[in-house]
């Protein structure tokens, strides 16, 4: 039952990997304690139909690069949810973050030199979404005004996803320490990679560091695919 509820917000690709999980008493626990603290009256982002989004918008089929998080805005606007289900995404509300906006600066200035005048400050990752990246959060819910409420409830789901992805040979990337200790359960030939998360260098006023890891994840995916990531948005995707 618990699958025909949520089997339409993963991608088809996605279906035989998810679906054990889904059916598993470790998700029935998600799915009670989501229930019950919304019962209670806390308010969780994003909006349910957009918790599996990332795996929605990226099929298993097209993965290229995971990159991974921590959790989803916590704040709301004019009653709505920041958080979109993708990773640093906020296109409900259409208003730029401080944390998308390092992210973009960090890879204008990583891969353009600085000098790259005609990207977009998205924010709508989807763009990345459909080129193959997996914008994803370590916990994939959390409560408005409580930031990280979530994280201990979805490190099954974690362990489980990267269990499925253990053969894709996709690279990831982790943001931030806190997304890095994750890392136990990613697959021991697979490209790993940490950075510093964008939010650190706005709460300290600061410019994101990106240490260059765009620049390697592309190079690992031409050397291996003959496919690079248009990580800013300009251009349409592949």
């Amino acid at each position: 039952m618990q699958w025909e509820k949520f089997k339409d917000q993963f991608h088809e690709s996605w279906h035989d990997k998810m679906r054990p999980f889904i059916e598993s008493e470790e998700c029935d626990k998600i799915y009670a304690h989501l229930k019950e603290r919304s019962k209670k009256g806390h308010s969780i982002a994003p909006l349910s139909i957009n918790t599996f989004r990332a795996f929605k918008e990226t099929p298993l089929t097209h993965l290229k690069v995971v990159m991974m998080g921590m959790c989803p805005y916590h704040t709301a606007i004019q009653n709505q949810c920041v958080a979109d289900g993708l990773l640093m995404g906020c296109s409900i509300t259409g208003k730029l973050q401080p944390s998308l906006d390092q992210f973009y600066g960090g890879i204008e200035r990583e891969l353009h030199n600085g000098l790259n005048l005609n990207y977009i400050k998205n924010p709508d990752v989807s763009y990345l979404a459909r080129q193959g990246v997996l914008m994803m959060n370590a916990a994939l819910t959390t409560e408005i005004n409580k930031a990280g409420s979530h994280i201990a409830i979805w490190e099954p789901f974690i362990k489980h996803f990267f269990q499925c992805i253990e053969t894709e040979g996709a690279p990831i990337i982790f943001l931030g320490k806190d997304a890095a200790r994750y890392k136990k359960y990613v697959g021991p030939f697979t490209w790993s990679f940490v950075t510093s998360h964008p939010a650190s260098a706005s709460y300290k006023n600061t410019e994101w560091n990106t240490e260059g890891v765009f620049g390697k994840v592309n190079k690992i995916l031409k050397d291996n695919n003959n496919y690079q990531i248009n990580w800013l948005d300009e251009y349409p995707p592949f």
